[in-house]
């Protein structure tokens, strides 16, 4: 009997050509494929609720495939883990509904984005660290501006697969902790590099180098080369995703 497996995931993305999987690159879905393979002996298709960029971190990516191997889940969650490198793992599995996926099935995305305004050893490969001058009160104008359902085509790359670029933004505010700055937006999809573009826009406006209505222009544009340079990747991590509750039983 098929059984349709749900996995939270963990991973450092530092090593890694993303989650999607590709031809010759090491891949965070490209991992997980050949650790079930390894367990179960099937060839399956993990399907992913973000396909996270070169760089990118997560803390609660959530995944599911298909399978037919009765085993218990304890057992699926520790024997991927087995397989899986130090920087990839499963959290944990559940058995789901068969019409639960994953990407299609989420309702909200959370992400944060983490600038340290002082040199760090422990976290340099989980933050942007950012030495120059920048208005912390403009961010959070900035953050709050974009809340809502808006075209975010100004802060996404030119190719996206899907017909519009409208999101809904749930929550988008900046906060502190340990020091850093950590910009936390919700939204029930994200374009690709949608997060980084707009965090690399506003940090030009908090230093100075754009005005905030120049920000508001961009933004009502749509256009993709007014806007600022993606900010790095190792600052981003997708922090969960949630799902309706009939959707997991």
């Amino acid at each position: 009997m098929e059984r349709n497996i749900r996995i939270e995931v963990e991973y450092e993305g530092t090593r890694y050509h993303g989650w999607q999987i590709q031809e010759n690159a090491d891949t965070i879905q490209g991992r997980l494929t050949e650790a079930v393979r390894r367990l179960t002996g099937e060839s399956v298709t993990i399907i992913g609720a973000g396909r996270t960029d070169a760089g990118v971190h997560a803390r609660g990516q959530v995944a599911n495939f298909f399978m037919q191997k009765d085993l218990p889940l304890h057992n699926i969650e520790a024997g991927l883990n087995a397989y899986l490198p130090r920087d990839i793992v499963v959290k944990s599995a559940t058995e789901v509904p068969a019409e639960f996926n994953a990407r299609f099935s989420a309702r909200k995305r959370v992400y944060h984005y983490y600038i340290s305004p002082r040199r760090t050893a422990l976290y340099r490969n989980f933050c942007w660290q950012f030495f120059q001058p920048f208005d912390p009160q403009v961010l959070q104008r900035l953050a709050e501006t974009i809340r809502g359902e808006h075209d975010f085509g100004a802060f996404s790359r030119m190719e996206v697969q899907s017909d519009h670029k409208r999101c809904i933004v749930y929550e988008s505010r900046w906060f502190q902790d340990r020091g850093m700055w950590v910009y936390r937006i919700v939204a029930n999809r994200f374009l690709h590099g949608m997060v980084r573009t707009l965090v690399g826009t506003m940090m030009d406006v908090a230093r100075g180098k754009l005005t905030e209505e120049q920000f508001l222009e961009i933004f009502h544009s749509r256009d993709r080369t007014a806007a600022g340079p993606a900010a790095p990747a190792k600052g981003l991590i997708l922090e969960a995703v949630e799902y309706e509750e009939r959707a997991l039983v």
